[in-house]
């Protein structure tokens, strides 16, 4: 977890209910049901059920996520790891099963056991041979440069005819 942050953690068999705020890290191998809001990193191999969960970092290791996952810096979502919710974060790696849309600044890496049901928006998408994808797909960085590509391609193409 983030270096100089203080620590929590909701071991197994742990149950949580209510929304958890922390200005640091947090490991939930227990279940919490409700929103989450920390600074730092947080890292699952449990559950989480609630309505928007927002951190500086997600590592996702195993376990479910029933929620909105707003994250300011970069996700990992394992391949044990299933979200159930919208997704937004500057960079991805995603190995695990995503059920939501995917809104991602950067780079977002589809790993080949990755399972992605939404709509993804992404500065660059890389997706591995063997990922599941039911996905509409939008370059955020490259918005508009296509149609822009083939306007200028017919154009140059009525001209030389």
């Amino acid at each position: 977890m983030g270096d100089n942050m203080e620590s929590s953690f909701i071991p197994r068999g742990m149950v949580v209910s209510g929304d958890i705020k922390s200005g640091g890290n947090l490991c939930v191998e227990g279940e919490v049901y409700g929103d989450v809001y920390i600074d730092g990193t947080l890292e699952l191999r449990g559950s989480i059920k609630g309505k928007h969960i927002k951190v500086g970092r997600v590592e996702l290791d195993s376990g479910i996520i029933e929620s909105d996952i707003e994250c300011d810096d970069y996700i990992s979502v394992g391949e044990g790891v299933t979200i159930l919710g919208n997704v937004s974060a500057t960079n991805a790696d995603i190995d695990g099963a995503v059920s939501g849309d995917l809104t991602v600044l950067e780079r977002v890496h589809v790993g080949g056991t990755a399972v992605i049901k939404g709509k993804v928006k992404a500065g660059e998408i890389m997706v591995e041979l063997g990922a599941v994808c039911e996905v509409g797909i939008e370059n955020a960085s490259q918005e508009g440069k296509a149609a822009q590509f083939f306007e200028n391609y017919l154009k140059e193409r009525a001209t030389n005819n």
